[in-house]
């Protein structure tokens, strides 16, 4: 498929799924049913955005690893604690 082509193939799916959101209320992919998700208008062109720029390439493959690592409370804590009201810092062991 030629790149003119797949921009119309994106551009045809988009506006299909505008059309059909409008009139059901709801999206006719299965995987954009979720709350909060954004439309495939916005999925599809950025993606296609990707394939030209660099920068954006790198920056859904950030967006990606950011995802991947979780931060849990007390990750990194170093065995600090602070009590601002008493004005005490209490060092323990690990």
């Amino acid at each position: 498929m030629t790149i003119p082509g797949l921009a119309l193939l994106v551009i045809a799916v988009v506006f299909a799924d505008v059309a059909y959101r409008k009139l059901t209320g709801r999206t006719a992919l299965p995987w954009m049913r979720t709350e909060g998700e954004r439309s495939a208008a916005a999925i599809g062109l950025e993606q296609f955005d990707a394939a030209f720029n660099s920068a954006k390439r790198h920056e859904m493959e950030q967006r990606q690893s950011v995802l991947m690592h979780r931060e849990n409370p007390g990750d990194g804590d170093g065995g600090v604690e602070v009590d601002l009201t008493a004005g005490r810092v209490t060092l323990r062991k690990l």
